[in-house]
């Protein structure tokens, strides 16, 4: 398992807003270092993207919260994707670690909670790489239409796909909190954050739209 967080930057600011008033995670580092605690603590990364281009990109096995919490608080943006590795596939190496941006017929930035095993090996195979970033590679390079083909998987997604945000609901935890238009997807909040929505399988937002994928 793993545990991520994608958000736009009005979410980041109302987050941090709201965790002041929990005293075991009252700071965004706190969060942060509460979701590598819990399932993480083999690598984080950090995407920040906005005026149609990836603004910051940063990760590695060494990279702390702390510092992934000082960039998503440090700079402006329009969106922002954090990862907290648990490996599955894939040995412990900063490459291994995501979100992943894979640029090509499409531009997608992704990170994945979940084991796909089937894709494991065709992992392996381009070189000791996660089933998780064959699969994005997968999306691009073959051109699959998307969302829909994240219906194919039973992980959980967040990422940036052509511009657009998106988020989908496998068999992970995983979490919606939103306030008019500042909105965060993480995998875990504080006990008694309010204002949470607990999103059913194959929930796919996409682009601030909403459906069930598959079905």
């Amino acid at each position: 398992m793993c545990r991520m967080l994608l958000a736009n930057r009005s979410g980041i600011s109302r987050l941090v807003e709201k965790l002041g008033g929990f005293q075991g995670c009252p700071n965004l580092p706190a969060f942060l270092k509460g979701l590598e605690l819990r399932d993480g603590g083999n690598g984080n990364g950090v995407v920040l993207y906005g005026d149609g281009t990836v603004l910051h990109y940063e990760r590695g096995v060494d990279m702390p919260p702390e510092r992934a919490a000082a960039i998503l608080e440090g700079h402006d943006y329009e969106w922002a994707v954090f990862h907290s590795r648990e490996a599955s596939s894939g040995s412990i190496r900063d490459e291994n670690c995501h979100p992943f941006v894979v640029e090509g017929k499409h531009h997608l930035i992704m990170a994945v909670n979940g084991n796909e095993l089937q894709m494991a090996s065709l992992g392996k195979a381009i070189g000791d790489r996660t089933d998780s970033e064959f699969i994005a590679r997968m999306i691009v390079d073959m051109d699959l239409p998307f969302p829909d083909v994240l219906a194919c998987f039973c992980s959980n997604f967040i990422g940036i796909y052509d511009g657009k945000p998106f988020a989908k609901k496998g068999d992970r935890q995983f979490l919606r909190f939103q306030a008019g238009n500042d909105i965060v997807f993480a995998s875990d909040f504080p006990f008694g954050f309010d204002g949470l929505t607990k999103p059913e399988q194959n929930y796919c937002w996409f682009d601030w739209k909403e459906t069930i994928i598959g079905v």
